[in-house]
């Protein structure tokens, strides 16, 4: 009978701790897993989900590819990566789904990455008229 108890209140935290999609970025509450910075700007966040389970999240898209680059992370560590929208409720958008804004002056993000995410051509053109200068990128151009 204790066996059966236990594993009715441990079946629902193992089952939480294998989660297959984003989880939300607390801004104010959880530091950036790069720069051990606050997450202060929900518009600029990224998130990593190793193959691992293990969910590594970041306060701006420098930081998510330095991560990348300095811990040798390959689509072989990698279970998804993701950015959160710049426009909307900055829900977090599947990185491969996603369209980028990159190096707007006028675009200031909290570790001067200056990139922001879009879910759709109509916000990123609408963002790309308020913030002059900076470029549309894809996903593989910006971890090149």
């Amino acid at each position: 009978f204790s066996i059966a108890v236990a594993m009715i209140f441990l079946l629902p935290i193992f089952l939480t701790s294998c989660a297959s999609g984003p989880e939300p970025i607390q801004v104010g509450k959880e530091a950036c897993s790069y720069c051990k910075m606050t997450v202060s700007d929900a518009r600029f966040g990224g998130e990593i989900i190793t193959t691992k389970g293990k969910v590594l999240k970041f306060d701006d898209m420098h930081c998510l590819t330095s991560f990348l680059k300095e811990n040798n992370l390959t689509k072989n560590n990698i279970k998804a990566m993701y950015a959160a929208n710049f426009c909307g409720n900055h829900d977090l958008i599947k990185a491969d789904e996603n369209l980028l804004l990159y190096k707007s002056d006028l675009l200031h993000s909290p570790m001067n990455g200056n990139i922001a995410a879009f879910d759709n051509r109509d916000s990123l053109a609408a963002v790309m008229t308020k913030f002059e200068g900076g470029m549309p990128l894809n996903w593989d151009e910006l971890i090149k």
